[in-house]
């Protein structure tokens, strides 16, 4: 669901139906400008919460997309009773374990399009559905949210993000919309590594838009050995890396099944030296002010960039919030 054609063909629906639209959770792409009226923010990724947030609908229609992602697995239905559930995508697998009342196979911005034509005009809800966090309270301590914050407020419109931040993925939804198709790109599985190759491919693909991609560190020193090739290149990617100094998304696994953390940190790991070794410019960055300066620096000009640069941003842990 994520190309121009694609998202004219949900925003048609969406319109025409005058619903709130929700990104799924651990989602690939975005699949429908989040800074449209009718966005209404990410699904939760748990049973209980889901069932909360979908209450009251007497229909979800997933599109591309399964129903539905979650994690950690807890007791119950999805969704409430009364509340239908139709499917529809052309990934086979996803549908046939979905489960809906309604399950078709094919092209969902098609299918957009044919429903949009027949279904009648529904009103609208007055006013924008989601409402954007609040800005994070002052640093010191410098946190991941800051960092999102700052980008959100500089990143152009047709940025192509990509996303390996496991801890700070639905903040990172909340605090920076995708505002064009590729604006959030992901990995929507469990796996590390993969993020900064990404981004270099995305913008060897794509030379016309700016490409930044936001990584934990636990995820960064997975593919760090990419940034040489990103230097070799010229590849004018933006790795922005938060660095808590530990695999936080297990920490915060473990914390919600009651059990301590057995995963040694590591924020000894010099992840600007390493890249400064791998021949990629790199910066470390510790305080409030000097992300700003940096920020301020790099972001106007990431469309004609040239070369690489990563911004290692020392963020303190965020803390655990438990799943109610």
């Amino acid at each position: 669901m994520d190309t121009d054609d694609k998202w004219a063909a949900l925003v048609a629906l969406a319109e025409r139906l005058g619903c709130p639209v929700f990104q799924e959770s651990f989602s690939g792409q975005a699949g429908f400008p989040q800074d449209h009226l009718l966005w209404a923010g990410l699904l939760p990724f748990d049973r209980p919460r889901l069932r909360r947030t979908l209450s009251g609908h007497d229909a979800v229609l997933v599109l591309g997309a399964p129903a539905f992602r979650q994690s950690a697995y807890h007791e119950g239905p999805f969704v409430e009773d009364g509340t239908a559930v139709a499917v529809v995508s052309d990934a086979e697998e996803e549908v046939h374990r979905s489960p809906a009342e309604v399950a078709v196979i094919g092209s969902p911005a098609e299918i957009c399009r044919a429903l949009a034509e027949r279904v009648p005009q529904r009103p609208s809800p007055a006013g924008r559905l989601f409402t954007p966090p609040d800005p994070p309270p002052a640093a010191p301590p410098l946190r991941g949210g800051h960092v999102l914050q700052a980008l959100g407020e500089r990143l152009p419109p047709d940025v192509v993000l990509v996303e390996e931040c496991p801890s700070n993925q639905v903040e990172l939804t909340l605090r920076i919309p995708a505002r064009r198709p590729l604006g959030f790109v992901s990995a929507a599985m469990g796996g590390l590594g993969w993020g900064l190759s990404s981004a270099i491919g995305l913008r060897m693909g794509l030379a016309e838009r700016p490409v930044v991609a936001i990584l934990g560190d636990g995820a960064t020193v997975f593919g760090i050995h990419g940034l040489w090739s990103a230097a070799y290149y010229k590849v004018g990617v933006l790795f922005v890396v938060l660095k808590n100094g530990g695999y936080r998304i297990m920490d915060q696994l473990a914390a919600r099944q009651g059990a301590d953390a057995v995963w040694p940190g590591f924020d000894d790991v010099d992840i600007a030296g390493l890249a400064r070794g791998l021949g990629c410019d790199a910066r470390r960055v510790d305080t409030y002010d000097e992300l700003e300066r940096a920020l301020d620096e790099v972001t106007p000009d990431l469309r004609g960039r040239s070369d690489p640069l990563l911004l290692e941003i020392v963020v303190e842990p965020d803390p655990v919030v438990p799943l109610s």
